[in-house]
């Protein structure tokens, strides 16, 4: 979906999504000009909120290595000088308990710049950031799996301690991808600007405790994996073995940028049996992407009193597949077409003006509506809206009041809707998923409130959601292919004095050959249980071929290693499962069958 100014004819030479995006010079926005350089001062608005609509003050703006601040209201007005000879440049925003975002926009449409940007979903603690682990997180069964010594600080020297890393998986059925990165636009591998649809994004930030980011060494690779929530993407339907293009954030470029591929796998965690998984070289925003490109066109404006009013959109497209994808730009009183738009579809639309204090929604379909008119008027609900523990302590978090989502950072935010027919707000919130000591943590509160007003919501609930305990992981085998296999974890527990069998825990991992990787489970302390099994499964694949394996244990806490060695079994054939077989006529294999069903 590529937003075009009216007035402005669509250049033949390359895809533009205005004023996101442009074909320019490739300048880098953040290299301050030269005082020998010719430069033209702009004048720049901007307006900047969570992905669920809360204006975010103390964001910061960079461009051309200047930088600026929104305000309380998440609005920021400045003059920027832009290298005469730069056709784009692009906007960097950052802010604390957000991942970063960046668009890339036309000079010439720099005039007024809106963007959404996504909290950080959880940070984890990693003890030794040398050794060879799976770093999980509670959102989407996804997990990051890293070699021993795999990181190096910013001067090239191996990072060895603790470090947190900000892991984001992101969903792709909810409102966070109305900040998605760039607004989806992307560079491919030969070059060509593009729109991405998204099956799967993670964000993942190292940091050690001096604050500095960490990255992959040279020749040294990552995997990442989550589950999927749906088996079709763009009318693109999804299966084991599917290969899906990868695109990483290029925050420099405020764009994606093509590199590799992923695979669809299986995953008995997912609600669709389906996960994604890729091998990466570096971490930023990873994305598993399909090209998003299409004929359709929507003008939309915006008006106020029967005026029409610049404004700040956002369009969530929901496919017919009920696939997403979003937009985010700031328009003028003359409207955008919008081109590149399915030839079927739902677009939800929400609208401030220029001021954030106005607001609007409306839904249309396609192909119907192709003229789309946003009515802009006061909110009925406005409320400053904080969040603290039990001690005071403010904290970021997140939930619903009277069905609408919303987040708002440590330090609160201003939260306005539309909502009708309300007497008063019931507000629900959960901070974000915590460690402590072995165990972690979610704080959780409600709070009754007028519709206008400042709204404080003690999260007076403490729930310890499971302890971690960790154990080793290892596969073996002289076997030059395949590289990796799978391992799938299963067990439970009972309590001390209880006897009462806690529900199972079901965990998948895919792991390199001959490395012991170290991972938690969710299983309480020793002192706390009367037992706890584990059982698990180790496959290596070939084509149709597997070595299947099993191990298992009655008290996991005497079995801290759980390790397959594939050298001591053969293959068998994985493609005769569920066949029966005629055993007056069985069937001439060069393998035999993994299981007979006869």
């Amino acid at each position: 979906m590529i937003l075009k100014q009216q007035f402005q004819a669509m250049l033949a030479a390359c895809v533009l999504t205005v004023p996101l995006i442009g074909c320019g010079s490739g300048n880098d926005s953040n290299t301050q000009p030269s005082q020998t350089e010719v430069t033209v001062e702009k004048a720049v608005s901007a307006y900047v909120q969570s992905a669920q609509g809360t204006a975010l003050a103390d964001v910061t703006i960079m461009i051309a290595g200047q930088t600026f601040k929104t305000d309380s209201n998440g609005l920021a007005s400045f003059k920027v000088k832009i290298p005469a000879s730069a056709s784009s440049v692009a906007v960097r925003l950052s802010r604390s308990g957000f991942i970063n975002q960046s668009v890339s926009i036309n000079v010439k449409d720099l005039a007024n710049i809106t963007a959404n940007m996504l909290d950080i979903k959880q940070v984890v603690n990693v003890a030794q950031i040398e050794n060879a682990q799976v770093i999980e997180s509670a959102y989407s069964h996804a997990k990051i799996t890293i070699p021993a010594n795999a990181f190096v600080l910013p001067n090239g020297q191996p990072a060895t301690g603790a470090v947190t890393v900000e892991f984001s998986p992101w969903d792709i059925q909810s409102s966070d991808l109305n900040a998605m990165p760039a607004n989806g636009v992307a560079m491919t591998a030969n070059g060509q600007i593009t729109n991405l649809i998204s099956v799967g994004m993670i964000t993942a930030t190292f940091k050690n405790a001096a604050g500095e980011h960490l990255q992959l060494a040279k020749g040294k690779t990552a995997d990442i994996q989550m589950d999927l929530p749906v088996d079709s993407i763009n009318n693109q339907i999804l299966s084991a073995g599917f290969k899906i293009p990868m695109w990483h954030f290029d925050e420099a470029k405020g764009l994606w940028v093509e590199e590799g591929e992923g695979q669809v796998i299986s995953s008995l965690s997912s609600p669709v049996g389906l996960a994604v998984h890729a091998t990466v070289s570096h971490f930023s925003t990873w994305n598993w992407d399909f090209k998003f490109e299409n004929p359709g066109s929507v003008n939309v404006k915006c008006q106020s009193a029967n005026v029409f009013v610049p404004c700040n959109i956002t369009a969530q497209v929901i496919l017919k597949d009920l696939s997403v994808l979003t937009k985010t730009n700031a328009i003028s009183a003359a409207g955008v077409d919008i081109i590149n738009m399915p030839s079927e579809g739902q677009i939800q639309w929400t609208a401030k003006d220029s001021s954030g204090t106005l607001i609007g929604s409306k839904t249309s379909m396609l192909p119907n509506d192709k003229n789309v008119v946003i009515d802009l008027g006061a909110p009925t609900t406005n409320n400053f809206v904080k969040c603290v523990t039990v001690d005071n302590k403010a904290v970021a978090c997140s939930g619903q009041f009277n069905g609408v989502s919303f987040a708002v950072p440590e330090e609160g935010g201003r939260i306005i809707s539309g909502l009708k027919n309300a007497a008063h707000l019931t507000w629900v919130a959960a901070s974000a998923q915590y460690e402590q000591g072995n165990a972690v943590y979610q704080a959780t509160g409600t709070m009754t409130s007028g519709l206008t007003g400042n709204v404080t919501i003690k999260l007076s609930s403490v729930t310890k959601l499971f302890d971690q305990h960790q154990v080793n992981l290892r596969c073996k085998s002289s076997e030059a292919d395949p590289s990796y296999c799978m391992v799938y974890l299963r067990g439970n527990y009972a309590r001390v004095n209880t006897q009462t069998e806690q529900p199972s825990f079901y965990k998948q991992y895919r792991l390199p050959l001959n490395q012991t990787f170290s991972a938690y489970l969710p299983i309480p302390p020793q002192a706390e249980t009367d037992w706890a099994w584990v059982s698990a499964d180790g496959v290596l694949e070939k084509g149709d071929l597997q070595k299947p394996d099993y191990w298992s244990s009655e008290n996991i806490y005497d079995s801290s290693l759980i390790e397959f060695d594939f050298d001591q079994i053969d293959w068998c054939d994985a493609s005769m499962n569920n066949v029966e077989i005629d055993p007056n006529n069985p069937p001439a294999l060069m393998y035999p069958t993994c299981w007979i069903v006869s």
